[in-house]
């Protein structure tokens, strides 16, 4: 369990199971290696080399960390105004 605070001021927590605010995202060559098994464990989803994401519920900005499970984010990325 994690609390992140967003640059908007909204204090982010991942206690909660299911939650709103964590993403992982798995490239498609994870994904195709391990639909090739017959069942695919929780556990070797969160070893796979990939990206853990956090979308603010109040500002929608996303932090990336990077795999190695860091705890200041690789990217972060603002949504723009779209009209």
């Amino acid at each position: 369990m994690a609390h992140f605070v967003c640059r908007c001021g909204y204090d982010m927590w991942n206690g909660e199971s299911p939650n709103d605010i964590e993403f992982w995202v798995y490239s498609d060559k994870t994904l195709d290696a391990l639909s090739s098994e017959d069942s695919i464990p929780f556990l070797s989803l969160c070893n796979k080399d990939d990206y853990n994401v956090w979308r603010c519920p109040k500002c929608k900005r996303l932090y990336v960390f990077d795999e190695k499970g860091g705890v200041e984010p690789k990217y972060v990325y603002k949504p723009e105004d779209r009209e």
